[in-house]
């Protein structure tokens, strides 16, 4: 019997993000990329403590970025929770001249007119690695447009245009996501985030058996054009696999390095540290997707547990590490009051 503990697949729900502080994310997811900004609150306890690894007396400030163009339709996803840690010592994730590297590396959203958003970020002093290229996946898959830039805290930010008709994937997916609107800035949510790994099998198998999520592309991208706007050496293979949750948002992004090394930066993207710390995934029910997480090898990072997520609420939730790549995968079921009654702290 399969061990997936999400049928119809669990989408990126948030992306948790260790920030320098509240203001610069503020700035970029708010003011720039246009998603609804929660109160900022202060999150502390021995819960927040324990559920991070932290040591006691640490505390952030948090705030929950989202959009909703049909409020109470479909799961929330896509959503990004800052996290400005109060606690000594917090390292940058993100070392200078890192471009892909092992681990949670960069946010992803559609746009509609690429080139324009372009010239108007750059304006306003935005560092892009390239001007915007548009590339043939495959045949199949589809050529969309996409460039990337330094966000905020150096975290790399991926805007795409999908281009194409119903006969390739990402045309089908332009007429999919025209229907789910766009901020007034003109961004989705987090439509996709990538996710550099070291054993690919492993980093698979935890997608698909814990989360449910299905391949919807799997390509080895190796042309020029691609490696340029990805900073990658100009011969580079990557295999690249997007998976999908039941949502056209809150994918996920595989790149395995064929014939190249990256950086490992898995060891400092923990709290209290500044970078992309962890995904996050709602589940139906935590315990199996602890037995999945068993299965396939996920070590906990941090134990099961009940707290309060600003932006979420009461939820049951753990960390774990992602087999194919030691990255954080923060898993939560929501309103888990029963969980007490078995003995879940």
């Amino acid at each position: 019997m399969s061990l997936t503990t999400a049928p119809a697949g669990a989408p990126l729900a948030m992306a948790i993000l260790g920030v320098s502080s509240v203001d610069t994310a503020l700035g970029f997811y708010r003011d720039v990329i246009g998603l609804d900004a929660s109160p900022v609150t202060t999150w502390a306890g021995p819960a927040f403590e324990r559920h991070f690894a932290l040591p006691a007396g640490c505390s952030a400030k948090a705030v929950m970025f989202s959009f909703d163009a049909a409020p109470g339709i479909g799961p929330k996803v896509g959503r990004v929770l800052a996290l400005a840690f109060d606690a000594p010592d917090r390292t940058h994730v993100i070392q200078p001249g890192d471009r892909t590297y092992r681990g949670l590396w960069n946010l992803n959203f559609y746009v509609d007119d690429i080139r324009a958003t372009t010239k108007r970020l750059q304006a306003r002093g935005y560092n892009f690695w390239s001007e915007p290229v548009g590339y043939e996946v495959s045949a199949k898959a589809g050529a969309p447009v996409e460039v990337l830039f330094d966000g905020p805290d150096g975290l790399a930010i991926n805007l795409v245009e999908l281009t194409g008709d119903d006969t390739t994937t990402v045309g089908r997916l332009r007429r999919e996501v025209a229907a789910l609107g766009k901020t007034k800035a003109g961004f989705t949510q987090v439509a996709t985030t990538s996710h550099s790994v070291v054993q690919r099998d492993k980093a698979l198998a935890f997608y698909t058996r814990v989360l449910g999520m299905e391949v919807r592309i799997d390509d080895i991208l190796a042309k020029p054009e691609t490696n340029r706007f990805l900073g990658r050496p100009p011969e580079a293979k990557t295999r690249a696999t997007f998976l999908a949750g039941a949502h056209q948002f809150g994918k996920v992004a595989l790149s395995h390095p064929e014939n190249y090394a990256v950086p490992d930066r898995t060891t400092l993207a923990v709290p209290p540290n500044i970078g992309y710390l962890a995904q996050s995934f709602c589940v139906p029910s935590l315990l199996r997707a602890m037995d999945a997480c068993r299965a396939v090898g996920a070590e906990v990072y941090s134990p099961m547990m009940e707290l309060e997520i600003p932006g979420v609420g009461l939820v049951a939730a753990v960390i774990v590490r992602n087999p194919g790549s030691g990255a954080l995968m923060h898993l939560f079921e929501e309103g888990a009051v029963s969980y007490r009654a078995r003995g879940i702290p």
